[in-house]
């Protein structure tokens, strides 16, 4: 791959750093030389500095590290005069310390290691420089515990990090036969090899580094394009207020004919003049690009103008990125003209429902009052006739007669009844105004009304109230209704010498209320619908109960009036459990100051 003019003059500086380290090295040798000095090895300072010299130049010439770690330990430190010399590179997804390069018994003629060796970093004489940084010299193996055996006759060994600028690149191990061999000459000789190559390692790690940059650049900029250019929704890149560069696609539902035709113009100039709050386009649209450059993003609907005259909504996302040195606005366009149409009809349809169900619900209450008159009439006569408050009827057909006519025209009031009380519900005709309430004095009230029903019955009506550190914050009419309802049923439903127990104590931040029975139950696949208005949960027409099937129904609108949860749990056979809860006041007034705060 070629690098651009910036990337050449980068590596130039890399080639000249590393020439100037070099010549440092050279020149540090040279002036701390000394001929008549001839070392053990029987390389002398000349021989030592030659070498040096010729590596310097080798780095250069050299095109891979796995042929310069190899020309290290042969052509130099092979030729310093070294018996045994490792190379290590660090393996740093692993964390090992790795056997690259050999010279003396651990490598053969065709440049292979035998008997390669990992070491962990930290663990024996390798891995301890290697963590450490700090260069060792080991007088004697055997009485080192960090010493692992390699080559299990060298007795003395020394080992130098390879580093550059704190970074390690493995490290140079070196052995000898003979107990106190190595000295500080043979550390600064290896040393300098190490400094020598870590430098040309770096560079090698710099420009590869460099190179994946550009490649992973080139594979993220095509992909970008490809992206940009078959996108079907609209693309526009927007530089100093204006389009840079658009899509094919926006010039498609711009109706432009080609996308070139789109650039260098003004957003505003694919705009209506006004927007519909009334403000000019192109004062708007500079709000909006200036609110994405300060913010980094921006989404917005907006107004926008084909060319052939037609307007259209958008939803516009802007989003700042950098462009040829500067900040720039990226924008993705959405049609959402299909979007608007949608909810257009559907607002119109929740309004028609809405007056739909008003109507219905004054319908319901106006027959309901409607038909309160005739049957306040049927009831009170048929009460006299039962009552023979005139005298004999005349025949005990007529009796029976009379006591249905009643007992009809009951349950016909209970009804109309109920409907005006779920259509007051539903009209929001009922204010529920709360207060704390004296919860025994509201059961004594409820049990007197459901006393008759339950001894008649043989049920055994039982309440247990805990004692409570709030009161109970609720509608007392309606609560009563709640309570008188559920009593009424769960009596109802229970067979003769059955019982009912009503529970009422405090848990998570509620009053829970519990209307337990020993009745008939109710069959699972009926729960979910139980509340629902005219569902009778007792199908069997051999146990059919009287009931208008709106108990539940109302019961369940007062609890939601007063913000509280309804649960059924039954089984058929063995009864029927109705939870409800109600807010304690406490937490009332912590959700209503949280909604208070939130509006502020």
């Amino acid at each position: 791959m070629s690098f651009k003019s910036d990337d050449n003059e980068y590596i130039k500086a890399l080639k000249q750093e590393l020439a100037d380290t070099l010549a440092a090295l050279n020149a540090s040798l040279t002036n701390t030389a000394d001929d008549s000095i001839t070392p053990k090895n029987g390389v002398t300072s000349d021989q030592q500095l030659h070498i040096l010299n010729q590596f310097a130049k080798d780095l250069i010439r050299l095109s891979s590290s796995q042929d310069l770690i190899w020309h290290t330990v042969n052509e130099v430190v092979g030729k310093m005069g070294f018996m045994d010399c490792v190379i290590y590179l660090i393996d740093e997804e692993k964390n090992l310390l790795v056997q690259r390069a050999a010279y003396g018994a651990k490598s053969n003629k065709n440049n292979e290691i035998l008997n390669t060796m990992a070491i962990p970093m930290g663990k024996g004489i390798s891995g301890y420089v290697a963590e450490s940084r700090e260069a060792l010299i080991i007088p004697d193996t055997q009485s080192d515990d960090r010493y692992i055996p390699d080559l299990s006759f060298m007795l003395s060994e020394i080992c130098v990090p390879i580093i550059d600028k704190g970074r390690v690149f493995g490290v140079i191990d070196c052995e000898n036969k003979s107990k106190n061999h190595f000295t500080n000459m043979h550390l600064e000789l290896l040393s300098t090899i190490a400094s020598m190559l870590a430098s040309r390692l770096a560079q090698w790690d710099s420009l590869e580094k460099l190179g994946n940059a550009q490649i992973n650049l080139a594979e993220s900029e095509e992909k970008y394009r490809l992206l940009f250019e078959k996108s079907e929704d609209p693309m526009m890149l927007l530089t100093e207020n204006k389009f840079e560069l658009c899509n094919e696609a926006a010039a498609r539902v711009f109706k432009y004919s080609h996308s070139q035709d789109m650039q260098n113009i003004h957003p505003s100039q694919a705009s209506p003049p006004n927007q519909p709050d009334g403000q000019s386009s192109l004062e708007k649209a500079e709000q909006m690009m200036q609110i994405a450059i300060t913010n980094g993003v921006h989404r917005f609907e907006w107004i926008h103008r084909k060319k052939t005259g037609e307007d259209f909504p958008m939803e516009v996302t802007l989003t700042r990125v950098p462009y040829k040195g500067k900040s720039a606005l990226y924008a993705v366009c959405r049609d959402i003209t299909e979007r608007k149409k949608m909810d257009v009809a559907l607002r119109l349809a929740i309004t028609n429902a809405n007056e739909a169900n008003q109507t219905k619900i004054k319908f319901l209450a106006n027959m309901s009052h409607e038909l309160r008159t005739p049957l306040n009439a049927i009831m009170g006569f048929s009460e006299m006739m039962t009552e023979k408050i005139f005298g004999p009827l005349g025949s005990k057909k007529y009796e029976d007669y009379a006591e249905s006519i009643q007992t009809s025209a009951k349950y016909l009031s209970n009804l109309i009844n109920d409907i005006l009380a779920l259509s007051a519900i539903n009209a929001v005709e009922s204010k529920s105004i709360k207060s704390d309430l004296n919860i025994n004095e509201i059961v004594r009230d409820c049990y007197i009304m459901v006393e008759k029903l339950a001894f008649d019955k043989k049920v055994n009506c039982t309440h247990k109230i805990e004692t409570f550190s709030e009161p109970v914050f609720a509608n007392a009419q309606e609560l009563k209704q709640i309570l008188i309802n559920l009593l009424t049923n769960a009596v109802k439903f229970t067979p003769i010498g059955g019982s009912v127990c009503l529970s009422i104590y405090t848990e998570d931040d509620h009053h829970v209320f519990e209307v337990a029975d020993t009745g008939y139950g109710i069959p699972q696949a009926r729960l979910h619908t139980i509340t629902d208005r005219f569902d009778r949960g007792q199908l069997d027409p051999f146990q059919a109960i009287e009931g208008t099937g709106l108990g539940l129904a109302i019961v369940k609108s007062l609890i939601e009036l007063h913000t509280g949860t309804l649960k059924i749990h039954s089984t058929e056979g063995k009864g029927t459990t109705v939870i409800f809860t109600l807010p304690l006041k406490s937490q009332i007034k912590n959700e209503l100051l949280e909604q208070m705060q939130f509006q502020l």
